[in-house]
């Protein structure tokens, strides 16, 4: 199943709009059947059908997911083994940022090492960190939006800010 099949169920059940399938069928346009089958995962979307739907549908999961598979920016966390909600994203983002960190010092001290000097277990050490790190992002990523949402705030204005404070 796509990641934008399940954020684009998600989005469409917690809608505002009334019918959002016959609004975002006319929106896109394309049909209710084909949009059924983005939904359920039998399909995938092209990258600008994505981009439409993303403008249609007001939630920040997917557009997140939409910008992930357009810009391969990392996606966020989410795992069958973490229960949904704000709590449970700031007690996992913890958890991966104490992994990571030890991970890191290892992986630091492998990378000081000359390259003609590493051992095969100093690469895996660098490796595990070059894997781990961009997996404890995507939990900070997903803490911040969890936040957002929980909040009741729009993901668009901190990230706008921030964006124009560090020339983003």
């Amino acid at each position: 199943m796509y990641k934008e099949a399940v954020q684009l169920d998600l989005a469409l059940k917690s809608s505002k709009f009334r019918s959002p399938l016959t609004k975002l069928a006319h929106e896109i346009p394309a049909s209710k059947a084909s949009i059924s089958r983005w939904r359920q995962g039998l399909r995938k979307m092209d990258n600008d059908t994505l981009k439409r739907t993303a403008r249609f549908v007001d939630d920040w999961f997917y557009k997140y997911s939409a910008a992930r598979a357009n810009y391969d920016i990392l996606s966020f966390f989410k795992s069958k083994r973490v229960r949904n909600g704000l709590f449970a994203a700031l007690t996992n983002q913890e958890k991966q940022e104490d992994d990571r960190k030890e991970i890191q010092a290892i992986a630091f001290q492998s990378a000081s090492v000359p390259l003609n000097e590493r051992t095969t277990q100093d690469w895996k050490n660098i490796d595990a960190f070059s894997k781990e790190f961009p997996e404890e992002i995507s939990a900070e990523i997903t803490e911040f939006l969890e936040w957002c949402q929980y909040n009741d705030i729009d993901p668009k204005e901190p990230i706008k800010e921030f964006n124009q404070k560090l020339g983003g």
